[in-house]
């Protein structure tokens, strides 16, 4: 980079201004008003020079006094005059004939004429010995007044430049980098001694500091990390970073390096990463997992290994659903809150606990199913038919934020092991191991929930260890903001480090983090983040905030005035001192910061300094991304069904034998071999409901009315009318196939199935999972279970549609009610 451009150099640059009033009558002209500063400039500048010169004149006159009363005697000093009196008398027009009397040294008298005076051998003699005299005196009064005269000019020269230069009173300190670090590394020599004698057993600090970076950790001596090619001060890594800048400026490459740190040391990371520069420079599939339901790899996952008690699932719920922090009344999301965690309890007591059977029981099921689990629990007034509007709304406030929860892989017999984040997290080996949470922008939509949840659970965790003042895990977020707003962040910043915890915040703008957490908040996280790297920015409010980050200071400064006139007795400068509180680096400089340039700020009162990062190239040892080559949701198995493939791998009969994919989500669930009469059963089952199985096309679609439509449903016992409205889909051949291949299936399941299809079929269609249908029942009949299972099974999965006129239940609405509930659509 070229350092003598405009922007590094220093250079004065002269900035002009027009003015839209005008030009500005004065009483003086530039030439006037130039002149006089001149003539003042000039004449200080004299009066500064004579100083120097009398110092020489007065060592010359001391020097040559001297040399005169030690050189000359008498008579040569007499001689000296009567030459000096010649020389007078003749240029003044005298008589040079004139005779006058010379004594010479010997006290002899001579008679010679005026003139002949300076050519008498004894007066050529005594006037030379004078003369080397004063060369000497040039000579020696030099030697002796140099010193004096540079002495004299420094001490001006500083003084003036002293008078005019700022004086920092107090506030924040911004030094040079070398400053910086020489001061850290003292500041952390001095501790590193401190802890290595104080501990138990005590160590030598010369032979500690031998040992390699994962030997010192296992012992439990601190080994202080870098960021921006400068030491954290001693444990002050535990009080959190914030790295702040716009695109490209570099907060990639310091949270690169960051890691490269850590795999050395063998700590443990969380890390958030959208763009896969982390997954292609540091991915280990020996000892890190890679969380993302769009990813081949990742481990298979399931809230139920998170969630221990009610109090977890209100944590996970939180995180999972989130309300803004600025909303005061967030109804929705907390009672789409509440059916999620009543339901996650359901389940697991039930023992369906995996991913597919709360996307079946709780997204993809209908409301009458719902609501038969739910009814003793608190949420059971949430999902009556009595407010099926209300209901349905909850319930796409959770579809919309749990859908990812659909493509998230089981845990399944033969496939890898479930991974637990909980149990990562209270590991307490130091494998150097990494959760990556990855994922990329097109997917953010889907998947910031999943997300926002994983990272929560994370932090949350953290907090459940032993108190510790070691590290034991970091935290990195790329872009903190692209989450929904964590409920735990907050609270792990404040007590992490407590627990060995170290966050890494990244964020493009302070408005960005705004408008996620709210304006306290956002304010909140900058202040618990107390290490700042500000990079440059894009906007003026981050600018602003990031110069306040670095601080303001105090300033004495000295102001120059100038006065001239007529007279010279009214010239004079003027220094008149004030003092004023001003920010150590300006938002616009941040602005105008290049690439990989910056500012660092560390806590405990050490200053801030200048920094220029150093771009590293990493070598790819992974793919950032590896796309699942079939994505879609993962097929939900009923408990009866797991207990059956297990007992026929068990028996290793005829299909007894299953193949279990290690990711169920990644291709097609293996179709078992279902008995041959309930095939025939199932077909039967359809040709009764005059229903024709064809091929080629859909033959059954789905109306629904447009909100605020004038249709009227009239629903009895046995009859259910749909007021039309645009089509929104139909079945495929490929999903009439996948319905007659779970009739039989979903035939044969217990009475936690029993209760999630009698709110289809009816109570009578429940008593006896094996009992065949009965023949007689009508073709209305069989179109209503029709009906519902296209609307809860085939579209409404993860969609959240609020359908305000048709309820799946047999009672009459008016489209102009809330349902008795006082909470309008």
């Amino acid at each position: 980079m070229r350092r003598n451009d405009i922007r590094f150099n220093g250079q004065a640059a002269t900035i002009q201004h027009a003015s839209a009033r005008g030009r500005i009558t004065r009483n003086a002209d530039n030439f006037t008003r130039g002149s006089q500063l001149l003539s003042h400039q000039y004449q200080m500048t004299w009066a500064g020079i004579k100083i120097p010169l009398w110092i020489w004149v007065g060592v010359a006159v001391v020097v040559f006094n001297i040399f005169i009363w030690l050189g000359l005697k008498e008579h040569e000093f007499q001689l000296d005059l009567m030459r000096c009196y010649s020389t007078l008398w003749t240029w003044v027009g005298g008589d040079k004939y004139h005779l006058i009397n010379l004594t010479l040294p010997g006290g002899k008298m001579v008679h010679l004429p005026m003139g002949y005076v300076p050519y008498h051998p004894a007066v050529v003699e005594s006037w030379e010995k004078t003369w080397r005299i004063v060369w000497a005196t040039f000579v020696i009064a030099s030697i002796v007044a140099a010193p004096v005269i540079m002495w004299f000019i420094t001490w001006a020269n500083k003084r003036g430049s002293d008078i005019l230069k700022e004086r920092h009173e107090r506030g924040a300190m911004l030094v040079e980098r070398p400053v910086l670090v020489r001061e850290i590394k003292a500041h952390n020599q001095d501790q590193f001694s401190q802890e290595c004698r104080s501990g138990t057993p005590q160590r030598n600090p010369a032979m500690v500091a031998q040992l390699s970076l994962p030997d010192r950790v296992d012992l439990g001596i601190h080994t202080p990390y870098s960021i921006a090619g400068i030491p954290y001060p001693w444990r002050l890594e535990q009080s959190h970073t914030m790295m702040i800048g716009t695109t490209g400026t570099g907060k990639t490459t310091q949270l690169r390096s960051l890691v490269n740190q850590l795999r050395k040391r063998r700590h443990r990371a969380v890390i958030f990463d959208l763009t896969g520069a982390f997954m292609e420079a540091f991915y280990n599939p020996e000892t890190d997992i890679v969380l993302n339901p769009m990813d081949a790899r990742c481990a298979p996952w399931t809230l139920f290994d998170e969630c221990r008690n009610y109090a977890d699932f209100v944590s996970a719920a939180a995180a999972l659903i989130p309300s803004h922090p600025d909303d005061k009344e967030p109804f929705w999301q907390n009672a789409a809150r509440m059916l999620f965690i009543e339901m996650c309890i359901k389940l697991q007591e039930l023992g369906e606990t995996n991913n597919a059977a709360i996307a079946h029981h709780l997204m993809q099921a209908d409301l009458k199913s719902i609501h038969s689990k739910l009814e003793d629990t608190v949420a059971g007034p949430l999902t009556t038919e009595k407010a099926a509007r209300m209901a349905e709304s909850i319930r796409s406030v959770l579809n919309v934020n749990g859908q990812a929860l659909r493509f998230m892989p089981d845990p399944v017999p033969g496939g890898p092991p479930a991974f637990s984040i909980r149990d990562w997290i209270s590991t307490q080996h130091r494998d150097g191991s990494i959760m990556f949470i990855t994922g990329s922008y097109n997917d953010l939509e889907l998947t910031r929930g999943l997300f926002t949840l994983w990272m929560d659970l994370a932090v949350n965790n953290l907090m459940r260890l032993p108190k510790t003042r070691d590290l034991r895990t970091w935290y990195l977020f790329d872009e903190v903001h692209a989450l929904h707003a964590l409920p735990a962040i907050e609270h792990g910043l404040q007590s992490a480090r407590n627990y060995g915890g170290a966050f890494v915040l990244g964020i493009h703008s302070f408005d960005k983090l705004v408008s996620t957490y709210g304006l306290q908040n956002a304010t909140a996280l900058t202040g618990l983040a107390r290490t700042k790297l500000i990079l440059a920015t894009a906007d003026r409010t981050t600018a602003e905030k990031c110069s306040e980050f670095i601080g303001s200071r105090e300033v004495r400064q000295m102001d120059e005035a100038y006065s001239y006139g007529y007279n010279n007795t009214r010239d004079a400068s003027t220094l008149t001192p004030r003092k004023a509180i001003e920010p150590l680096v300006i938002p616009d400089d941040i602005n105008n910061l290049p690439s990989l340039r910056g500012f660092v700020k560390f806590p405990d009162g050490f200053p801030a300094t200048r920094v220029e990062l150093q771009w590293k190239s990493y070598p790819d040892v992974a793919v950032g991304f590896e796309p699942r080559p079939e994505f879609k949701p993962t097929e939900y198995v009923s408990p009866e069904d797991r207990r059956r493939r297990a007992k026929r791998a068990d028996e290793g009969g005829e299909g007894g034998t299953e193949h279990v994919p290690n990711r169920p989500v990644n291709g097609a669930e293996p179709v078992l071999e279902k008995p041959e009469p309930q095939r025939e059963r199932s077909e039967a089952e359809r040709a009764a409901a005059g229903i024709e199985i064809n091929q080629s096309q859909a033959l059954t679609t789905l109306a629904i009315p447009q909100p605020g439509g004038t249709g009227e449903q009239t629903m009895t016992s046995g009859q259910r009318g749909v007021s039309p409205g645009p089509q929104q889909g139909s079945l495929t051949p490929a999903a009439l196939d996948g319905r007659a291949a779970r009739a039989p299936m979903m035939a044969g399941m217990g009475n936690a199935v029993t209760g999630a299809r009698s709110g289809q079929d009816g109570p009578e269609m429940g008593r006896s999972a094996g009992a065949e249908r009965s023949a007689d029942r009508t073709g209305d009949t069989v179109r209503e279970d029709r009906q519902e299972d296209q609307v809860i099974r085939e579209l409404r999965d993860g969609i959240a549609v609020d359908n305000r006129d048709h309820h799946h239940h047999g009672h009459d609405h008016d489209h102009g009610l809330d349902d008795g509930y006082g909470m309008g659509d």
